[in-house]
């Protein structure tokens, strides 16, 4: 079925025309599309996530295998179950894009979002001042207390990624082999270990970079896009990962502690108005914060594998990853 047929039939329009590629899909698994829409009561612009996953795709950085392409392929199957099952829960709070509808074949999958330019989040940021990025900061509290979890059970979260993060160690079993040799590397499992059995369990958005966030005009209202390594996790993972991407080390290094205390304040609050009491608040946030420097650490172990000349292996990344290490042998 093509695109327009698709979007027609889905939206009962009497047109439907293709305005603009908005992005190709990574390795080449698809592009994301602008359509407008006549005579339709639903949508005027929609957005199509048109994935094609039929063979291995070329990595752009050399590192299509066949378990590359099965750990991409079902990214896009939980982004699926995301918008389908899980997505409907969310507040104006954690705004995100909403399915229209969607289609499935055996090579192929459309996925219908509503145009969140035309919703008012037409901005986007190639970079954050500090209070600038307080909107995302709020948005990123809101979502891990939405989901916050005391007790997980084994299913959780039914249909999505059981470990969230796109550098989830299990995941990347050739970048840790690819690393140099030292600390980090054999403290990878411990690493990991430390975020799978922290008591507090949430879901993370998974890949919560700059970019990922859609701003209003204003910029004091915010979106978030590309939900297809959403699953289980800690706050922090999100919140180190969003960080990084947004400042440089110099701010890094001048306003953490600001940052930190941004979060951690909006979390509890978030928390307590999901009705959980003050020491269910008070527990997380202490958790979570005690396991900052050992989230920053597990990303920085994916980079050192997967691209270790990147311009995220920076010196402020290798003094939170002795951080964390330190952590660990209880230094």
């Amino acid at each position: 079925m093509t695109p327009e047929i698709f979007i027609k039939r889905a939206l009962n329009a009497s047109l439907v025309a293709r305005t603009e590629t908005i992005q190709g899909l990574w390795s080449g698994y698809g592009e994301i599309i602008r359509f407008s829409v006549e005579g339709s009561d639903i949508a005027k612009s929609v957005v199509l996530k048109a994935i094609q996953f039929g063979q291995i795709q070329n990595h752009p950085r050399g590192w299509q295998s066949s378990f590359a392409h099965d750990r991409k392929v079902n990214s896009y199957k939980v982004e699926a179950n995301w918008y389908q099952d899980w997505s409907s829960g969310c507040t104006e709070n954690e705004r995100l894009p909403k399915l229209l509808a969607s289609f499935y074949q055996e090579d192929e999958t459309y996925l219908l979002l509503e145009d969140l330019d035309s919703a008012g989040f037409g901005h986007r940021c190639d970079f954050l001042s500090v209070e600038e990025s307080t909107v995302v900061i709020n948005w990123l509290a809101s979502f891990h207390a939405h989901f916050l979890q005391s007790e997980v059970r084994d299913d959780w979260p039914e249909g999505l990624w059981p470990r969230g993060t796109y550098w989830h160690l299990a995941t990347r079993p050739d970048e840790w082999s690819s690393m140099p040799e030292g600390d980090l590397k054999e403290s990878a499992e411990s690493i990991d270990k430390s975020i799978d059995q922290a008591c507090y369990q949430t879901l993370v958005h998974g890949d919560a970079k700059l970019a990922n966030f859609c701003f209003g005009d204003d910029l004091t209202s915010v979106a978030a896009v590309d939900f297809q390594y959403v699953g289980r996790g800690i706050g922090v993972q999100d919140l180190a990962y969003f960080l990084g991407s947004c400042f440089s080390e110099s701010e890094l290094n001048e306003h953490l502690d600001y940052l930190l205390e941004l979060y951690f304040s909006e979390l509890s609050r978030c928390i307590l108005a999901t009705g959980e009491s003050p020491d269910t608040a008070e527990a997380v946030a202490a958790e979570w914060h005690g396991l900052f420097s050992i989230a920053w650490a597990d990303f920085h172990r994916f980079i050192l594998g997967w691209s270790p000349t990147h311009k995220k292996n920076t010196l402020f990344s290798r003094k939170m990853t002795e951080q964390a290490l330190s952590q660990l042998r209880g230094a």
